[in-house]
């Protein structure tokens, strides 16, 4: 069985990958790049609301965390004192407890007792998420809804940001508390810079003192709005040039459970009268991020909404999976009618009223509506899909309806989007980059009578510059799809360094750093420079190119199984693996032969510690299995256990033998065949590479004939309307220098020098919190003419803007 795939960058081959010429045809373009083609998706995972881009100090503000399931640990401890400390001071004591018997409202049910039995100054400290910020010279706005009950003495209330040593760095004083509910707002101007401080409430009366609500926020924030987002955090996202807004998911759109599902009438209204929610990923959500903030994001960015709605069913990954019965959808249906009202409606209609109460009597932008998620194939879904469709239709034919396709690249629902007749159907994958690299072609032959494409959700799965070109190549081949793919947005979008459930994300942050990745660059270098039309290209390898091979260490290995291996060869020279570099397992000499022993070990490898390179590259060897599930794993071509290739025999559970390469500790098949490994019998195995193949023989019978194809110089070509530019976008993930000749057909001039925009670095570079801008992009200017030669560096991609006639 002959198969192929794209060489991988680690494993490098051990000629250049040669000289291509590009040619663009100018005077020709096919289809038409889609206005909103790139945009972004917002989920609250990652701590990326609260925590993140809403500018809340205070943690647990309102008293409402309870214990959580999900992919956050913390989750399991988030009592209702979460993030609360107890203050005795100057011999005073106290009690702390939240109580829900006579609440500041419906929504917002509990809030903290404080007993002082001892006067002095008793009360509460909040810790933040993780510490709170400060910068000296910087305002901080402090409220907080308090009342007093059976009490004596001092009737004011003392609020300070302290370090953890006592240290104040700034205070306000409340005065006037009485036995009803009353909210207090003051601002603290800080003296210190720091990361760990605490916001303090004492009092020096006796008595009870019930506290809700309890905030503090930068007077810095976005537009410097009260109460409003990290300014630093949209700033980047403004930096991408998106144009449109997915929100506000995700599965958390879902819910858990339909008891969890995202309300968004939930999120609406003052934010001491929104009803908060647990979110799926392991915490908590104040909602002080909600609709409203979501569309003045958008209507700040230039972005369109596109607001993601629950169609009556719980997040399929979440069993056992919930719907709500057929005869109870009706109020499903009006909370999604009732949101475009909340958007567009007049403002003296009932949903737009609220949105004008909280001060924005214009309607919002809407163009779109998402209808769920990626609900599981099944008739929960497809049965209640339908009711939401017809029902918008009929209200506000206007609107563009986005449905989903499902699940990953399989896209199983998309036939339902087809038959409903839908604007867009959105299709999530996360794939390793080898997908990606191989699939620019996926949507070339796509029906383009049926629904356009939105991809709603993908990410290659890593932070590495690697991985961005990966994604980078996969854009090419939308772009030059633009008739059929009509919006594009990695996920996620946030994580906060100090608490990820997910990895990778676009934008990483702790309290003070904004790191883009290099996938942020790809993202923004894309959305920049798309241009409007698509010029038809074509890439030529030469022919005296020399056929890839592969070099880098070999090795063997088991998976769930022990084993013994003798008589290692390479290009027929006797190999002593006792020095061999072990990850995992346990190896070790026994009568002369190399014995992995351990039988519960999954990927137990053993590598060379050398290098081998040549045209042929041949490895032979015996095996035997002792034990276990499985067979042997037989590694060449890589640098160490989570990057090279490897000969998978009797995998799977003894159910074949398979050829695969490791990049970045995630396996991707290249091949693969029925096949058992035999407990106690001696096997005869081979590896050869050799005129740019890989031949793998078992017992002198071949296997496995696999093709390795240089990787591709992937390339799209636009033309930029008012600019008057042809923009060229050319990816080089591989780890040798091309050399391109480019060729502009069908200009009569072109501009004496082009703009050129680099992203490059090493395959593994990332961005960090420490090395925040390892990987970026270098600007300059070239010469340029009709045809003119670029190098292509390895590890790259590239914008060149030229003017062209």
């Amino acid at each position: 069985m002959k198969t192929r795939h794209l060489l991988p960058a680690l494993i490098a081959p051990a000629v250049l990958a040669g000289s291509v010429d590009i040619t663009v045809d100018v005077a020709n373009p096919t289809v038409e790049l889609s206005p909103h083609l790139y945009g972004l998706f917002f989920e609250d995972i990652n701590y990326g609301a609260d925590g993140g881009i809403y500018a809340e100090l205070v943690q647990n503000r309102s008293f409402e965390y309870h214990p959580v399931e999900g992919n956050d640990p913390l989750g399991r401890e988030m009592v209702p004192l979460y993030a609360w400390d107890k203050v005795e001071r100057e011999g005073a004591t106290c009690r702390l407890e939240v109580v829900d018997a006579a609440p500041l409202n419906e929504h917002n049910r509990h809030y903290l007792e404080v007993t002082i039995s001892e006067p002095g100054e008793a009360g509460v400290r909040n810790r933040g998420f993780n510490g709170i910020r400060l910068d000296a010279g910087a305002s901080y706005d402090v409220s907080l809804h308090a009342r007093e009950g059976e009490w004596q003495g001092d009737a004011g209330l003392e609020v300070a940001l302290e370090l953890p040593d006592g240290t104040v760095a700034g205070k306000t004083r409340f005065t006037g508390l009485t036995k009803e509910w009353k909210k207090f707002e003051g601002v603290i101007q800080s003296e210190l810079t720091t990361d760990v401080a605490r916001l303090v409430v004492t009092s020096g009366g006796v008595g009870k003192l019930h506290l809700d609500m309890v905030s503090l926020f930068p007077q810095d924030t976005w537009k410097g709005r009260k109460g409003g987002l990290r300014k630093d955090l949209v700033e980047a996202l403004e930096d991408l040039n998106p144009k449109f807004l997915r929100f506000p998911g995700g599965c958390i759109a879902h819910g858990d459970s339909l008891e969890n599902v995202y309300r968004w009438k939930d999120t609406v209204g003052d934010v001491a009268e929104r009803k908060p929610n647990w979110n799926l990923w392991g915490y908590h959500q104040t909602y002080g991020l909600g609709y409203y903030e979501y569309f003045l994001l958008c209507e700040d960015l230039g972005m369109h909404p596109l607001p993601v709605v629950p169609v009556g069913v719980s997040c399929g990954f979440r069993g056992p999976q919930q719907a709500t019965p057929m005869e109870e959808m009706q109020p499903w249906i009006d909370d999604a009618l009732d949101l475009v009202e909340f958007a567009t409606g007049p403002a003296d209609s009932e949903w737009g009223k609220v949105r004008a109460e909280m001060g924005h009597p214009e309607p919002f932008d809407m163009e779109f509506i998402c209808l769920g998620n990626e609900p599981h194939d099944n008739a929960l879904f497809r049965d209640r899909f339908p009711l939401f469709v017809e029902a918008i239709r009929d209200k506000h034919p206007e609107l563009k309806i986005i449905g989903t396709s499902g699940l990953d690249i399989g896209i199983p629902i998309y036939d339902q989007m087809t038959e409903m007749e839908v604007y867009s159907s959105d299709e999530h994958y996360y794939r390793d980059p080898e997908w990606y690299l191989a699939a620019t072609d996926r949507f070339d032959d796509f029906d383009r009578d049926k629904p356009l494409i939105f991809i709603g959700e993908y990410a290659s799965k890593d932070r590495k510059l690697f991985n961005a070109l990966s994604e980078a190549a996969y854009l090419t081949g939308v772009e030059r799809n633009a008739d059929i793919v009509d919006m594009t947005c990695y996920a996620p979008l946030f994580g906060n360094v100090d608490h990820l459930q997910w990895n990778p994300n676009l934008i990483y942050f702790d309290k003070r750093t904004v790191v883009r990745t290099p996938s942020y660059h790809v993202q923004q270098l894309f959305a920049r420079n798309k241009g409007d039309v698509f010029l038809p290209n074509t890439v030529t390898r030469r022919e005296d190119d020399s056929a890839p091979t592969i070099s880098g260490s070999v090795g063997v290995g088991t998976w769930l199984t022990s084993a013994e291996f003798d008589d290692i060869k390479v290009n027929g020279e006797a190999i002593d693996p006792s020095d061999w570099k072990v990850d995992g397992g346990s190896f070790r000499m026994i009568g002369g032969r190399y014995a992995q022993a351990d039988v519960g070990r999954e990927g137990a490898v053993s590598l060379s510690q050398e290098a081998y390179e040549g045209d042929p590259l041949t490895l032979e060897l015996r095996a035997r299995k002792l034990g276990g599930n499985e067979g042997f794993l037989i590694a060449f071509g890589g640098t160490d256990r989570n990057n090279t290739y490897w000969w998978n025999l009797g995998g799977w559970r003894n159910t074949g033998h398979g050829l695969e390469i490791i990049r970045g500790g995630e396996p991707s098949q290249l091949a693969r065949t029925p096949g058992r490994i035999e407990q106690g019998r001696w096997y005869d195995l081979k590896v050869e590479v050799s005129d740019g193949r890989i031949r793998c023989y078992l017992d002198g019978e071949i296997v496995h004939d696999h093709e390795i194809e240089p990787a591709a110089i992937h390339v799209a070509s636009t033309f930029d309307k008012a600019a008057g530019e042809v923009i060229l976008k050319m990816v080089n993930p591989t780890d040798q220098a091309v050399e391109a000749a480019l060729t502009l057909d069908g200009v009569t001039r072109v501009a004496p020098e082009a703009r050129l925009v680099l992203l490059t670095g090493e395959a593994e570079a990332e961005n960090t919190v420490l090395h925040p801008d390892r990987v970026q992009p270098v600007t300059r200017t070239i010469p340029a003419a009709a045809s003119f030669t670029r190098t292509l560096p390895p590890m790259s991609v590239q914008f060149i803007r030229v003017k062209a006639e």
